[in-house]
């Protein structure tokens, strides 16, 4: 993963992040936006899938999905600015170590949901309970994203530990 750090801190990026002062604060609030796309749709989508809301059809709450993969991508990319910005505050952050791996939970659990359990919702009456292993999908992706934000908010508290 060093190695990644290290990419990252003498990119492009790097320089273009350190040159442009307002890059930062913009990555910041464009890192929210994402954010909050990212976790709204997902929570339409989990919350009708864990039979919370009722009275839409699961095949209209599926087309959120695609807001969902939006709001990553941009929380990737700008993820990459805040890295690239000051890669050794994230190379030994637990924090942030944290985050990842349970972003890397999040991917794998998404993949499970996509693969095997979107087009059976999607093809399912409105008022027939989600499958067990669809509800089980939802509520460890509510679970883990709320874990990825508190990792997040924990960033700076654990900035100088580890030497970074």
């Amino acid at each position: 993963m060093h190695s990644i750090y290290q990419f990252l801190g003498e990119s492009w990026l790097s320089r273009q992040a350190q040159a442009i002062p307002d890059l930062f604060a913009i990555s910041e609030s464009l890192h929210f936006v994402g954010l909050s796309l990212l976790l709204g749709s997902l929570l339409v989508v989990d919350l009708r899938v864990l039979g919370v809301i009722r009275g839409v059809s699961y095949a209209s709450v599926m087309v959120f999905i695609w807001l969902a993969v939006v709001g990553f991508a941009i929380n990737v990319a700008t993820g990459a600015i805040f890295i690239a910005t000051e890669p050794s505050l994230y190379e030994t952050n637990p924090a942030f170590q944290w985050k990842l791996a349970l972003i890397a939970v999040a991917g794998v659990n998404a993949g499970w949901f996509m693969l095997r359990e979107h087009k059976a919702l999607a093809d399912l009456p409105d008022d027939a309970p989600a499958p067990l292993s669809a509800k089980w999908s939802a509520g460890l992706s509510l679970s883990v994203w709320v874990l990825v934000i508190l990792c997040g908010r924990l960033l700076p508290t654990f900035a100088d530990v580890g030497g970074g």
